[in-house]
């Protein structure tokens, strides 16, 4: 008759938040009448089962067998504590868990309400284990801290301390194959967790990608989930050394293990797409999916050097998944840099694979909240002590909005008292700017400026929002007076745009002077992403008298995005450097940006984070320099191949001494950034001072054309002097 296998009560540990699947992946193994604790589950059961989770489980930290409690009369202070320790694991006799010639270390855990020096205690308890030895057997196991045969884990408690024996030896979550790491990598059992809650196995998609690859965590994980290889099957274990240990047992749930991987190999696995802009990622990827013996797997693994804005055209028909874990903390800065990157990651998912299934991580719940899922579930769980949010659903398909004047069509409303002829020309300008606003596909535009003298306002469009600016009226004008013709402008404006209050922003525009145009007006930060060309751009329309984008130099970003393929750039008084952002997207070889102001420069990394290109990179194809222009063209020696320079009229900035005025300093300021300019290079120049006059030293010294036609659009075209351009190139001799 054979007898019942031994039951024992088993601990299994866990990273906080991953308790209820952990359990459900024991469930999976056979094993019932689980108890459920914080960070840890409890079971009764047998050694074959224990063995089960050592070799299959994804999920599990460790797999602990409790061996030995002392229980406490009474609480202690902290020195008490370790001597606690020591005693109890002197009270027993060691020799029957292992032999005195293997190394041990102690693992040691403390209740959170225990006070109590960890590292002496710990010291304490690996004297109690010695002497116990000592008293036994006349012979002591030595210590090894580093690949130990024995790892007992204690846990001090209030009441009582428990002495176990750690059968996963080191945690579960170390397969053995991450030899390469990156910047903050996902713990593999933390990145099985959400593969298993994003349904991998079951959904089998046809693509699996991860665009921020790291170390290949997902894809390797992927790849053992998808090919039935058990994460335990080439690691080490902790119960070799112990006298309980049954190696048949274990030999034949190795051989079941093994069997499964290779019948599961027959099956047909998904394309693969690792990309990363960090090029030491990718080789850490295809390092680490070679350590972790998938190397003849490799052919169905695309690994690449990749931004989010070079995707290359994927196979809508598929069925895809996308698991990523993005760049965030430290790397991107600020929070507003890492939602731009979140920004962007939806808007690339949306347009590629639309009603796909995705998973998401964020170091903030915030940055989660920008993804445009469908119905999105949040799974928290603690990567090591940093808690982190992932999100997981279907990617919304991208709603496909078109020019605001495309979709917008003549207002029918009741004459406005001393406003009618400020509406019918408003009207009108919408009505002459429609056709060309459509086929251009401009998304952002001026529809007036100071036409009618009674109605001095500036009106652009950003989207779908207006951003109207009052010229502060003369000082003979009577305030109220003005403010009432004001107030008429709005309600015209909002009758003939059929726009609510709520997408029109209003300031006052006075005459500036100095650096007061970019100083900050407001705290409200609404900002909104606007299109032009390829670009997606951040503006906003409430902190600073101007947006983030001057609307009159739209026509020359655009040709610098179709001049500036394979082209260094540099970008002079960047501002928020979305000339440097279309000639990115262009296809420039470098892009550099060069502009006084931290938080422009700051703007600028949100704006091309958010069209996934990478910033603050080791390669520095995209750099930006806080510094003043004149101070850093002076120091540096690089050539460009484009150069774009929009300074300002002047400027008495505290970050440098003097100031800078266009006209008596343009000279000096062309003659410096030609000496950077590539034999046959293009520098653009432009400025809107209205009484500018270029210097004819420098017209003796270069090729000049003026382009300023050409650079104003028909939004423009009634104010001909927003700016002059023109075009500079180096004599040929």
């Amino acid at each position: 008759m054979t007898s019942k296998p031994r039951l024992s009560t088993y601990w299994v540990t866990c990273a906080d938040g991953l308790e209820t699947l952990l359990q459900e992946e024991l469930q999976e193994l056979g094993i019932q009448n689980i108890e459920r604790l914080a960070g840890r589950l409890i079971f009764k059961g047998t050694l074959e089962h224990a063995y089960r989770i050592c070799m299959w489980s994804r999920l599990a930290s460790r797999v602990l067998l409790p061996i030995h409690t002392y229980e406490l009369e009474h609480t202690h202070d902290a020195r008490d504590v370790a001597e606690e320790l020591y005693e109890g694991a002197m009270s027993f006799d060691w020799s029957l868990i292992f032999a005195p010639q293997s190394t041990f270390a102690i693992r040691l855990h403390a209740e959170r309400e225990i006070k109590v020096n960890t590292q002496f205690a710990t010291l304490r308890v690996k004297d109690g284990v010695v002497d116990s030895f000592m008293e036994a057997v006349g012979r002591r196991p030595s210590i090894d801290t580093k690949q130990p045969e024995i790892t007992l884990y204690v846990l001090a408690g209030k009441t009582e301390h428990t002495y176990c024996l750690d059968l996963s030896g080191d945690s579960l979550h170390r397969r053995g194959y991450r030899r390469y790491m990156t910047d903050a990598p996902i713990k593999e059992n933390l990145a099985a967790a959400i593969l298993n809650k994003a349904k991998l196995a079951q959904r089998r998609p046809e693509i699996f990608l991860d665009p921020m690859c790291g170390s290949g965590t997902f894809i390797i994980e992927a790849l053992m989930i998808l090919t039935d290889r058990a994460p335990g099957l080439v690691r080490r274990f902790g119960f070799n050394g112990w006298h309980g240990h049954d190696h048949e047992l274990w030999m034949g749930i190795k051989a079941e293990a093994a069997e499964r991987h290779e019948a599961a190999l027959e099956q047909p696995l998904p394309q693969f797409y690792a990309y990363d802009a960090d090029w030491e990622a990718v080789k850490a990827t295809r390092q680490n999916i070679m350590a972790a013996g998938f190397e003849k797997l490799l052919d169905a693994i695309q690994i690449e050097e990749r931004t989010l804005a070079d995707w290359p055209e994927f196979d809508s028909s598929k069925s895809a998944m996308i698991v990523t874990n993005p760049p965030y903390g430290e790397r991107l800065g600020d929070k507003a840099s890492n939602r731009a990157l979140y920004l962007g990651l939806s808007a690339k998912l949306q347009e590629t694979f639309p009603n796909q299934y995705a998973a998401v991580i964020a170091s903030q719940v915030e940055q989660a909240d920008v993804l445009a899922f469908s119905q999105p579930e949040t799974l928290r769980l603690m990567n090591g002590k940093l808690p982190i949010y992932i999100r997981l659903d279907q990617i919304k398909p991208q709603v496909h909005t078109q020019p605001f004047l495309a979709t917008w069509q003549p207002q029918q409303f009741e004459e406005i008292e001393g406003a009618q002829d400020f509406a019918n020309r408003l009207q009108k300008n919408m009505q002459a700017l429609k056709k060309w606003a459509t086929n251009e596909n401009v998304y952002c535009l001026r529809l007036y400026d100071a036409d009618l003298p009674d109605f001095n306002v500036a009106i652009d469009v950003y989207g779908d929002r207006l951003h109207v600016q009052e010229y502060a009226p003369p000082k003979k004008i009577d305030p109220e007076k003005a403010k009432k013709r004001f107030n008429l402008a709005l309600t015209a404006i909002r009758a003939v745009t059929g726009l609510g209050r709520d997408a029109i922003f209003i300031k006052t525009r006075a005459r500036q002077e100095g650096k007061t145009q970019y100083t900050k007006q407001s705290t409200a930060s609404k900002r909104f992403i606007v299109k032009e060309g390829k670009a997606k751009i951040l503006v906003n329309m409430t902190d600073y008298l101007d947006t983030g984008l001057f609307l009159d130099h739209r026509q020359i970003r655009l040709r610098i995005a179709q001049e500036a393929k394979g082209k260094h750039f540099l970008n002079l008084y960047s501002y928020t450097s979305t000339a440097s952002l279309h000639a990115a997207l262009g296809g420039a070889a470098s892009t550099t940006s060069v502009d006084l102001s931290n938080t422009y420069i700051n703007w600028s990394k949100e704006n091309f984070v958010l069209n996934g290109l990478t910033v603050d990179h080791a390669d520095e194809q995209h750099a930006f320099f806080i510094s003043d222009c004149f101070e850093w063209l002076k120091e540096g020696h690089e050539q460009y191949d484009l150069i774009f320079i929009d300074p300002p009229t002047f400027s008495n900035s505290k970050k440098f001494y003097g100031t800078f005025d266009v006209q008596r300093d343009h000279v000096s300021l062309i003659k410096r950034a030609m000496n950077r300019l590539s034999s046959d290079g293009t520098l653009y120049f432009s400025n809107n001072y209205r009484g500018f006059e270029l210097d004819e030293e420098i017209e003796a010294m270069f090729d000049i054309q003026e382009i300023t036609n050409e650079t104003i659009g028909p939004d423009f075209k009634r104010n001909q002097k927003i700016h002059r351009a023109w075009k500079i190139q180096h004599l040929v001799n």
